[in-house]
């Protein structure tokens, strides 16, 4: 058993905003003005299929890229199925104006495919704070590396350890961080093991929050070899 040890589109809306530089992950706001969507982030080992009440949305989403579709406000049943696979992952969905529903493809535990939702409604973040939380979903990637600046504690520190691929995201397993408001730096990569990867990690995501605010970071595979990262608000 492993041990853990946590140290303290269509028409789509999407807000991307580049984090410094071209090559920088886009940060997805899921609260946008004036608009119903979906997001799909696949953390799968292969291409999927999502479906929107029985029909095609997005046909052969690849591994490691995230998709979009714009239901109509309301309820909805959102499917996910591997590509050539008659069995599917399914989460229900609200999509209302101005709101972002995202869903990820993952491995479970077996090696089938699952659905999570990225929109957690229970991470309530206090008056004068802010939260984030990264979610490993890179099931090529093996083991990696993440650190953290956060902005009452301006010293990297480790986010997990080990931290390997994620078949549970419930709270428990993929919990939030809180700090004060301000910045957050996270980085990420694979070799060497320990701190000394900060300066020159491949991934390097800055995420400013205000009062109340709150981010996921979905680390995935990179098309080519390595890995990426995804912000969701």
């Amino acid at each position: 058993m492993l041990r853990y040890t946590w140290v303290a589109m269509p028409a789509i809306a999407l807000s991307l905003v580049a984090c410094g530089d071209p090559s920088a992950p886009a940060q997805i706001d899921t609260n946008p003005t004036g608009a119903q969507s979906l997001v799909v982030v696949n953390g799968f080992t292969g291409p999927v299929d999502v479906l929107l009440d029985g029909q095609v949305a997005i046909s052969a989403l690849a591994a490691g890229t995230l998709g979009s579709a714009a239901p109509a406000a309301g309820p909805h049943t959102v499917a996910l199925r591997a590509v050539g696979s008659s069995t599917s992952s399914t989460q229900s969905i609200q999509s209302a104006d101005g709101y972002v529903a995202a869903v990820a493809a993952m491995r479970s535990a077996n090696g089938t495919l699952a659905t999570a939702a990225l929109n957690d409604t229970n991470a309530i973040v206090p008056n004068g704070a802010t939260k984030v939380r990264v979610l490993h979903l890179a099931p090529n990637a093996g083991e990696i590396q993440v650190y953290r600046t956060q902005p009452d504690w301006p010293t990297p520190l480790r986010w997990q350890f080990p931290f390997v691929y994620q078949t549970n995201l419930d709270p428990l397993y993929a919990p939030f961080i809180q700090s004060t408001v301000g910045t957050w730096e996270v980085r990420a990569w694979q070799t060497p093991a320990d701190s000394t990867g900060w300066g020159a990690a491949p991934v390097k995501v800055s995420i400013p929050l205000a009062s109340g605010k709150k981010a996921t970071v979905v680390i995935l595979d990179k098309p080519g070899g390595g890995i990426r990262a995804e912000v969701v608000k």
